[in-house]
């Protein structure tokens, strides 16, 4: 080989260098512009609607002094948890409670204010927070504002009926879900850098800590992403984003944890909020009752449309990984929701961000399709809101308005069906109060802690309330042990509930009867 040929194949061989590299400069920049495209198309945030929402909500919250009486079993076990840990006691160990920790902190700052609107402004803030985030993901997928206000109505009333009078755990992670919804959305278009996981760990966190279940959304979407980073062969960045995502989360878990070892209640902390709450019984006696409910409430949410018109819309190509972890996390809260021997209707709080986001998911690909047909050229934002029409309440058929209806019924209802009980219920926490000592102990077997709140006296058994946790035979032979020690001073039982017999065996050994005039609870008092 002369020396010319030598220079001229090093020479060849830097330019396919160089094309190589110019190439991948190329796409290094492509992918920036892109990034900064979808930066500055990004919606901005509507803050007036979700600030009346929001109060709005609050205002009619069972927090609020006016509403107090129409507090549910669930509502009113959580205003107890905050006055027994301002009195001192601790969660998962002197009472039962499957939601996190840090949502039992958040009750025990109403405890210390001794009123339950401390509730009422945490729930403000969640609601308006997710409002906010829910508004953007509106509107950045169906590319109208319009339709995104519509849906923001829509959704602070499901709220509104689902988890009528609020202070429900599943309400305080909904800005957490919205805003970690919203991070993958970014994500997968690009928007977002990975040091940014550490904020999503942060989030999986708070919500794990207020609300376990509603952490499937985080799982669903770790396997997502790793499908994602492997498909295009990003496994290093994987990696990094798991590392972060792990530190963000350690970083909460660690600081509220702390809190659960100081009271040693770790290992009953991680029994009552994991174990319990992953435990799914298919067999229970309500299913076909839970699962009558569920249905209904998806076909009047239109949700069920919805997702088989995400199903349906996967062919555009559009939005694909987002769209299954959507789907997959929706069916996932479904399977818990249904397999919990103790459904509530506020369980289903957690699906509102799925399915309405599955209610626009396939809108732009539609709205895009309708333009092409009538050959509009150039077209403005503002056009195509005004061209392309969107009712929800239309295309769900109007089986949103029983929702509505079912807002104002619901009080009126609780009224007609526990005004009599509430009645007694006060009149017997009257008694209680005026024939005890503060530091004396009763029990209520009822479906309601009211009893306990109104006369200010603690329980004398972790477990509250006989509904809803004596589903377990663990939790039967704890209630029983506790009151078989005989430490209430008091026992109060509701006469529609039937009594295990190891209980009803103690109290007509060491308890009397009393005559209070009541025809829907008997009184014991210890001899």
């Amino acid at each position: 080989m002369t020396e010319l040929e030598e220079r001229n194949g090093e020479l060849e061989q830097y330019s396919r260098r160089h094309r190589k590299g110019g190439r991948r400069r190329q796409q290094k920049t492509s992918s920036i512009q892109l990034n900064e495209e979808f930066r500055e198309n990004l919606p901005s945030a509507r803050i007036l609607p979700a600030f009346l929402w929001s109060a709005i909500l609050s205002l009619l919250s069972v927090a609020n002094p006016f509403f107090g009486g129409l507090a549910s079993n669930l509502q009113s076990q959580n205003f107890y948890a905050g006055f027994a840990m301002a009195a001192g006691q601790s969660p998962y160990g002197d009472f039962f409670g499957t939601n996190g920790v840090l949502f039992y902190l958040l009750t025990l700052v109403t405890g210390l204010l001794k009123t339950t609107i401390g509730l009422a402004v945490f729930q403000f803030i969640a609601l308006f927070v997710a409002g906010i985030y829910f508004h953007k993901i509106m509107t950045y997928f169906s590319q109208s504002r319009q339709i995104a206000d519509q849906l923001s109505v829509w959704f602070y009333l499901f709220i509104l009926a689902a988890g009528f009078g609020g202070v429900y755990a599943s309400i305080f992670v909904l800005p957490f879900l919205l805003t970690s919804i919203w991070f993958l959305v970014r994500y997968f278009e690009n928007g977002v850098r990975d040091e940014m996981f550490i904020f999503y760990g942060i989030d999986a966190a708070l919500v794990f800590m207020i609300y376990p279940k509603s952490v499937l959304l985080w799982i669903i979407a770790t396997l997502v992403l790793l499908f994602f980073n492997a498909r295009r062969k990003h496994c290093a960045r994987g990696i990094y984003q798991s590392l972060a995502t792990l530190f963000g989360f350690l970083m909460v878990i660690y600081s509220v944890g702390y809190y659960a070892f100081v009271e040693q209640i770790l290992g009953t902390a991680i029994q009552q909020t994991f174990f319990y709450n992953i435990h799914l019984e298919f067999a229970h006696g309500t299913i076909l009752w839970t699962v009558a409910i569920v249905v209904a409430a998806l076909l009047a949410s239109g949700f069920l449309k919805n997702f088989f018109m995400t199903l349906f819309s996967f062919k555009d190509g559009q939005h694909s990984y987002i769209k299954s972890t959507l789907i997959l996390a929706f069916l996932a809260e479904l399977v818990f929701i249904i397999g919990n021997p103790n459904f509530d209707a506020s369980q289903l709080i957690i699906l509102l961000p799925y399915g309405f986001i599955m209610a626009v998911l396939p809108w732009k690909s539609r709205s895009s399709k309708k333009v092409d047909e009538t050959e509009m050229e150039e077209i403005d934002f503002e056009a195509e809101t005004v061209r392309v029409e969107f009712n929800y309440l239309k295309s769900s058929f109007f089986l949103p308005l029983l929702i509505c209806l079912y807002i104002p019924l619901h009080p009126v209802l609780t009224y007609v069906q526990e005004g009599r009980l509430n009645q007694e219920r006060v009149e017997i926490a009257n008694y209680i109060k005026g024939n005890s000592e503060t530091d004396a102990k009763i029990y209520a077997w009822d479906n309601s802690a009211q009893i306990y709140l109104r006369s200010g006296r603690m329980s004398a058994a972790s477990i509250l309330t006989a509904q809803p946790y004596l589903d377990t035979e663990d939790n039967q032979s704890q209630i029983t042990f506790d009151l078989n020690k005989n430490q209430a001073q008091f026992v109060v039982v509701n006469q529609k509930i039937a009594l295990l017999d190891a209980i009803k065996n103690n109290l007509e050994r060491n308890y009397t009867t009393l005559d209070l005039g009541n025809s829907d609870f008997t009184v014991y008092q210890k001899k």
